[in-house]
């Protein structure tokens, strides 16, 4: 037999509104994901995170360069630095 996912399985649960709980239940999955991106070796502990002040940006184009993203940001931050990652071997684009 399951246990359907709205019912509350501590007593703590039952008294926080829909909102919380599915606040909750985010954090937990993103809990879960970092546990299985650090088995994979793709971060290097679970409890990394990124500053509070960083962006990040996928599926550039490849000939996007780092000054093109900061002249785009800068008109939200004067202070805005973008760097592109680039294959260690050849240079090019990862397009992130």
């Amino acid at each position: 037999r399951r246990i359907g996912a709205d019912v509350a399985l501590a007593e703590d649960d039952a008294n926080i509104d829909a909102e919380e709980q599915e606040e909750a239940l985010r954090k937990k999955e993103d809990k879960s994901r970092a546990v299985v991106l650090e088995m994979l070796g793709d971060l290097p502990t679970a409890d990394i995170a990124a500053p509070d002040n960083v962006l990040f940006v996928c599926k550039l184009n490849p000939v996007t360069d780092d000054e093109d993203l900061e002249l785009i940001f800068s008109r939200f931050d004067p202070n805005a630095r973008a760097e592109i990652i680039r294959d260690p071997d050849t240079g090019d684009s990862l397009c992130y």
